[in-house]
């Protein structure tokens, strides 16, 4: 079983200290490290790898949910800037990082998230 299937195993048994909600396409989580304060994560209750091996239906329910998510992260944490990512190469049970970002959370270190473009 992969790990993101342990931790939804957890939040069905009522053990996942980090569980937030149970929507209809997945489970809100706060990230275990809190770099960025109000880091959350979109659990699909589906286990695929790709966003494009969900049925179409669940998949935009998913992606409606995973940005309504993305709003209520950001007026939590008064972000200033939304960061989402799917990477899945780590676990490649489909999942979301939402981090909610202001733009002197890096303080000096590098371009302060900014690219040269």
């Amino acid at each position: 079983m992969c790990l993101i299937c342990e931790r939804i195993e957890m939040i069905k048994s009522e053990i996942n200290p980090y569980f937030v909600k149970e929507l209809e396409t997945g489970y809100v989580v706060i990230g275990d490290h809190q770099h960025f304060k109000g880091y959350t994560i979109f659990l699909c209750k589906q286990h695929v790898t790709e966003l494009h091996d969900l049925p179409k239906d669940f998949r935009d329910k998913h992606l409606s949910e995973m940005a309504d998510v993305s709003k209520a992260v950001s007026v939590a944490f008064f972000a200033e800037k939304m960061n989402i990512e799917s990477l899945g190469n780590g676990d490649g049970h489909l999942h979301w990082h939402l981090f909610p970002r202001k733009f002197d959370d890096l303080g000096n270190y590098g371009h302060n998230g900014k690219g040269p473009v």
